[in-house]
């Protein structure tokens, strides 16, 4: 039999007073009543989402949580439901359990999407809810844990300390490997900063910015897996009870960079990334090559570019930000005026299951509204399934598409819906990975452009 739901609690509260900051469990019914919410932390997964007695909940993506619902209670069948390789809802994972009253519950598929493992942290907020009710005092308190769901990092031991206070002062809430949670802890709402060290070691390896935890609501901090140039691999999400998901990088983390010679007319470039005296020369790049990654110190950079052979100035200090454990491509063209410039892509590199990220970015000034198709081997441009459209000049897009192999093609359409053909390759293999593709012009093809896929 088919439970009730009670909705997501407190949704019209929030949209009449959100700027409060009220949440889910600001106010509680007072009808026996659990509360559920599901985080998806497996990073190659697809899109995950909760089922209650078959009742689905929309689907949340990686690093990403569905908001906190009121549901009744009693045994209840849960299913955490994906997709498989056709796109068709697989469950990978299911299980009988009970909701108590009271109880609240941070679902969690985690691990390696191929074989899942689930976590359920389950906590009450009395405590909390008691101190705020209190209407003698004038504090307000907040509720907060910590969950590790790296499933490639080792243990940590985990303190939380008032943001503007040294290191010394901040309080240890616990050890924690794989799969560990810690207790829900009360605390004044307001500015904090979390700490992760080595077990038993007294200096921090990750420390968050600050986090403004200011609504009287509990603040689930999850430690996942990190795909980008940061040590240790990981990154800090803050989950409350709406969607989505707050992140917070090591604020020490470095950021990588390369970049992609798109310049038709200027030969083999040298480029100097520069910042305070701290010099990067990357020097003969290719038209059609990139650099491998560089590790650089995040902060703002000036880019100097110059043509190898003649050192002729093209462009002086054009700026780029890296940020902390970012990844970015910095993709060289020239505009109409001939002035040169950067596009500047933020890679996301997470394993993926049965899909390719794809970015395609246009550096071709002669054209806007681009389409670049993904032919399978059974299909025209015109049957094709998967295709990118309105691509501008000095612009990118995205698409997720299927592993498998495609031919892909580059089209201009015209106000009189003339096509014309820009590029078309052979058949390609994409795998679950994440590809850049650039459009450039280049005299050599003989079409007058090449697509090349940025490794």
């Amino acid at each position: 039999m088919k439970k009730n739901i009670w909705g997501y609690i407190g949704l019209l509260s929030a949209l009449l007073i959100g700027a409060t900051g009220c949440s889910s469990d600001d106010e509680e019914s007072s009808t026996a009543t659990s509360y559920v919410q599901l985080y998806n932390a497996s990073a190659n997964s697809t899109s995950l989402s909760l089922s209650l007695d078959d009742y689905q909940y929309t689907a949340v993506e990686y690093a990403n949580a569905m908001p906190k619902y009121a549901y009744s209670v009693g045994e209840v069948e849960l299913e955490i439901i994906g997709e498989d390789d056709i796109g068709d809802e697989l469950v990978n994972y299911q299980q009988t359990l009970d909701l108590n009253n009271g109880d609240h519950h941070l679902f969690m598929l985690i691990g390696d999407y191929h074989s899942p493992e689930f976590m359920d942290i389950s906590y009450q907020t009395t405590e909390m809810d008691e101190f705020n009710d209190d209407e003698d005092v004038d504090y307000s308190k907040m509720q907060l844990l910590v969950a590790h769901t790296a499933m490639d990092a080792g243990a940590f031991d985990v303190y939380i300390g008032v943001d503007g206070r040294d290191f010394i002062d901040a309080t240890h809430l616990d050890s924690l490997s794989y799969k560990g949670s810690t207790s829900a802890v009360t605390l004044d709402t307001g500015d904090y900063v979390l700490y992760l060290t080595e077990p038993g070691a007294v200096e921090p390896i990750y420390i968050t910015a600050a986090l403004s935890l200011s609504s009287e609501t509990v603040y689930k901090l999850v430690i996942r897996d990190s795909f980008g140039p940061g040590t240790p691999n990981i990154t800090i999400d803050n989950v409350d009870s709406t969607s989505g998901a707050d992140n917070y990088s090591n604020v020490e983390a470095n950021a990588e960079f390369r970049l992609f010679n798109g310049l038709s007319e200027h030969g083999n470039l040298d480029v100097l990334v520069s910042n305070n005296g701290n010099d990067i020369a990357l020097k003969g790049i290719e038209l059609g090559q990139s650099t491998a990654f560089q590790s650089v110190d995040f902060d703002d950079y000036g880019v100097t570019i110059t043509q190898s052979e003649s050192q002729a100035l093209l462009a002086n200090n054009l700026l780029v930000t890296f940020n902390q454990d970012e990844t970015k491509s910095m993709l060289l063209y020239q505009d109409e005026a001939e002035q040169i410039k950067g596009l500047t892509l933020v890679h996301d590199l997470r394993p993926r299951a049965y899909e390719s990220l794809i970015n395609f970015a246009n550096l071709v000034h002669s054209f806007d509204d681009l389409s670049i198709y993904f032919v399978a081997e059974d299909e025209t441009i015109d049957s094709a399934e998967y295709k990118i459209d309105g691509v501008d000049f000095a612009e990118d897009e995205s698409l997720l598409l299927p592993t498998g192999y495609y031919e892909v093609s580059v089209v201009y359409e015209d106000d009189n819906s003339n096509l014309t053909l820009l590029y078309q390759s052979e058949l390609m293999s994409f795998d679950d990975s994440q590809y850049t593709l650039a459009l450039y012009e280049d005299q050599m093809q003989a079409l007058g452009y090449q697509l090349t896929v940025i490794n």
